[in-house]
């Protein structure tokens, strides 16, 4: 071992004695810490969700196909946490969701497992400092609120990385919502094609 390890141990011991005493504790008790953070229980982003409908990418066929799903974002969002980025991701989507399957007697699965193509809004803001349940040192948390929702093609034929683009682009999409941050307040986004 090293001098420069030597001489690190003894400012690292206080943390690595506290790691070993989080290691050993139950998980009922890691539990019980968990839930004793400040706002741990009622800072969570919790979107109100309602069925709809996604048209699947590269689609085949004259017969509208939809696979029906029950994590639309709802347009009645209330005050709950969350229920800004809630909205924006909504109207970021608009049109590549629908709440109900139309066309010409339209077909719908029902497919439980089914992996949409999924959009994700962040926004980080109100960076607080909190101390490590594990490890006993002090950082920076920031009010952290994510919310997904699927979404699929405008039409049959439309495919992912047209969709992507589109929805980037729009005037209320996803790049006019990382535009809107500021040095406080950081906003992000992140695709996930089908099937992942």
């Amino acid at each position: 071992m090293g001098f420069r390890a030597l001489q690190r141990y003894e400012s690292q011991k206080a943390k690595y004695d506290a790691y070993k005493a989080w290691q050993a504790k139950t998980p009922e008790q890691k539990q019980a810490l968990y839930d004793a953070i400040p706002g741990i229980a009622t800072g969570r982003a919790k979107p109100v969700l309602r069925p709809g409908f996604i048209i699947p990418f590269n689609s085949t066929g004259t017969v509208v196909t939809y696979v029906e799903t029950s994590k639309i974002l709802d347009a009645t969002q209330g005050t709950a946490v969350g229920n800004d980025v809630a909205n924006a991701l909504r109207t970021a989507l608009l049109g590549q969701y629908f709440l109900t399957a139309t066309g010409t007697t339209p077909v719908v699965i029902q497919n439980p497992k089914y992996r949409f193509a999924k959009l994700s809004f962040t926004n980080k803001e109100s960076f607080v400092k909190r101390v490590s349940r594990i490890t006993g040192s002090t950082y920076q948390k920031p009010a952290t609120d994510t919310v997904s929702m699927p979404f699929g093609g405008t039409t049959m034929a439309e495919d992912f990385d047209t969709a992507v683009l589109d929805i980037k682009t729009r005037a209320s999409g996803a790049n006019a919502w990382k535009a809107a941050g500021t040095s406080t307040v950081k906003k992000s986004y992140k695709f996930t094609p089908e099937g992942i």
